[in-house]
This record gives structure tokens, C-alpha cells and sequence, in this order.
């Protein structure tokens, strides 16, 4: 997790020079090493993801990641002397743990960040992440995507993602 706060603070201090191709490429490299994104890709789409074939699942792990990579690069994009704080590690339920940090920002509000994360392969990987300490994303993201899924297909999220991806890609 510390390492990926140094990505996102390399991203945001160099980023006019990377721009939004180069931030993307950082950051999908830090998420590979610091998220299970398996696992969060089969949380967001739930019990449909037993219907899919494993290259669906597949396709929509990279898809997940793709998305998540262009978040970060379109929200990390400039730089005002903003630093992250590890204030604590916490047990959680089902062997996670929670670890509280912040993004202390000199002209703006602080934003905590908590970092839930599991034990994958000896190494400890975030699976969650709540804004300002209530926020899952995972769940929010999950509860959007499920939707689409119930109403439209799976396919439609597939193509909406994209769209995302896209428009991020554009800012």
C-alpha cells in the first residue's frame, strides 16, 4: 500500500509531464502489485460471474483494472505539496485487515483513505478502499454494476465500462 501511495505521488507530481497515458501506465503497474483485482472483479459482478466463461472473467479482470488505472489517472492529476499518513493497522472480520491512512493536502480538506486488505500468496493485497473512512468503494461500484447486470445484461456493463474508459482516457 505504501508503494502505491508513492505511485499515485510520482503520478501527481510529475503529471503534466506523463500526461493522461503516462499516469495510466504507472498506475496499472501499482495496481498489479498492490490490489487483488481477481477478487474485486468477481465481487463487483457477484453471482453472474459464475455464469461467465473464463475468458469473460478474464477479459473482465484486465477490463477492472483498465477502468481503475484511468480513475486514478484522471483524479491524480496535478501536484500541491499533498503527502499520505499511515495512522493505523487494524484486525478486521474473515482474516482482513484495515489500514487507516490520509492525504494530508495543504489548501484543501484532508481525505482519508482506509485500505481493506487480504492475504493473497504470502502478500497482503487491498480489496477495498473506503473514502473519508465509510465510503466502500467496492461496495458503491458493486451495487452500480449489479444493476446494469439485473436490468440491461452483462454485456451492457461491459460496454458502458468502456465508454468510461474512454471519456477518462479524453480529460
Amino acid at each position: 500500500m505504501e508503494s502505491f501511495h508513492e505511485v499515485l505521488l510520482g503520478c501527481m507530481k510529475q503529471a503534466d509531464e506523463l500526461g493522461v497515458q503516462g499516469r495510466y501506465e504507472r498506475l496499472a503497474a501499482g495496481l498489479d502489485e498492490t490490489f487483488d483485482l481477481p477478487f474485486m472483479a468477481r465481487t463487483l459482478v457477484g453471482a453472474t460471474w459464475q455464469e461467465l466463461t473464463p475468458e469473460q472473467q478474464a477479459d473482465f479482470v484486465v477490463l477492472s483494472r483498465r477502468l481503475s488505472a484511468s480513475r486514478y489517472a484522471d483524479n491524480f492529476d496535478g501536484y500541491g505539496g499533498q503527502h499520505f499518513e499511515t495512522h493505523s493497522e487494524e484486525p478486521a472480520a474473515r482474516g482482513t485487515m484495515v489500514v487507516k491512512t490520509e492525504l494530508v493536502q495543504p489548501k484543501d480538506k484532508n481525505v482519508q483513505f482506509d485500505y481493506r486488505l487480504r492475504k493473497v500468496e504470502g502478500r497482503w493485497r487491498i480489496i477495498d478502499i473506503y473514502l473519508d473512512g465509510v465510503i466502500s468503494e467496492l461496495v458503491l461500484w458493486r451495487g452500480q454494476y449489479r444493476s446494469l447486470i439485473e436490468n440491461e445484461g452483462f454485456e451492457k456493463l461491459v460496454e458502458a465500462l468502456e465508454k468510461r474508459i474512454d471519456e477518462l482516457s479524453r480529460e
